[in-house]
């Protein structure tokens, strides 16, 4: 059984479209607008959700085919002043240096040049940092697509690690042993076990039995998760930092100070995690829910 048959989704979000001008230049800019969806595809340990449907968030980044000008499509109003042509210009040049294929940007491209073009534009760092955390969660949805079934929170990945991790110790087909260590390396990585993940998806391309589309899809996670997710999460991390040091909203705030805490977890540096967990925990606007998931990813941390 080929393993893409457990990562494919069931069916896709549904999305309608229309055209704007785009607000730099004299083109058009396609826009869409999510109609239906669903979360039962559960979320992450840094609270990105996901639908078993596909996820919106592929589609919610606008990029003018023209210049690459690009911005949420619900900020497509945005009114460009003049004076402000050259940094955008110089934005998206220097976004464009990263990209693989200079004439067709991924979707994690395409974010981080509305990123960059929003640090030119001196937007609210916290606007920032969502775009660079979506950046990373594109990333993330094409290295790993959805757990089937759902997968609610660090928590229930770490439980699934757990079983799987028992369940590899019995008398399995070469079949199996495929299956289990490529879903494991998938539930580690939507938890933030990286460890966990590195260990499982260096089993699974041991193994000689891989076709060449297994090894490639195995391949691809690698590159995703250590290289481009981590890319966009160091620059989300450093907006976070940033917006927390700015009066804001206080719920945007709780959330952003938790959020930083799981993306430096994910990013390995333990001890700051550790800190903005516990800042997180002592906040007490903080829901309930945040400082439950902080202690536990800080018991995490300790072992």
């Amino acid at each position: 059984m080929l393993l893409f048959v457990l990562i494919s989704t069931a069916m896709a979000t549904g999305i309608s479209s229309d055209e704007v001008p785009c607000p730099l230049g004299e083109g058009m800019v396609k826009r869409f607008h999510k109609v239906s969806a669903n979360t039962m595809g559960g979320y992450d340990s840094d609270l990105v959700t996901y639908s078993t449907r596909g996820q919106f968030r592929t589609h919610a980044v606008s990029t003018c085919p023209d210049n690459f000008f690009s911005a949420m499509g619900n900020k497509l109003d945005l009114v460009i002043r003049p004076t402000d042509h050259v940094a955008i210009h110089s934005a998206i040049a220097e976004a464009r240096k990263e990209w693989g294929t200079q004439d067709d940007p991924t979707v994690w491209e395409r974010y981080d040049t509305a990123a960059r073009i929003a640090v030119a534009l001196n937007h609210d760092p916290l606007d920032i940092a969502e775009l660079y955390l979506n950046a990373a969660w594109t990333a993330r949805d094409a290295a790993v697509g959805v757990y089937v079934g759902g997968l609610d929170g660090p928590q229930a990945a770490r439980e699934i690690l757990t079983i799987g991790t028992a369940e590899l110790k019995k008398d399995l087909t070469t079949e199996a042993i495929k299956m289990v260590h490529y879903n494991l390396a998938r539930v580690a990585h939507r938890g933030g076990f990286v460890q966990e993940r590195e260990f499982h998806l260096d089993a699974f391309l041991a193994l000689q039995s891989l076709s060449s589309e297994e090894r490639a899809a195995a391949v691809r996670l690698q590159r995703l998760s250590r290289t481009i997710e981590t890319r966009y999460q160091e620059r989300a991390v450093s907006m976070l930092t940033s917006a927390l040091q700015l009066p804001g909203e206080p719920m945007r705030q709780v959330r952003a100070q938790y959020q930083l805490a799981d993306t430096l977890r994910r990013l390995g540096r333990s001890e700051e995690a550790r800190r903005a967990f516990e800042a997180t925990q002592k906040d007490s606007g903080s829901p309930e829910q945040l400082r439950e998931l902080s202690g536990f990813l800080i018991g995490e941390i300790n072992q």
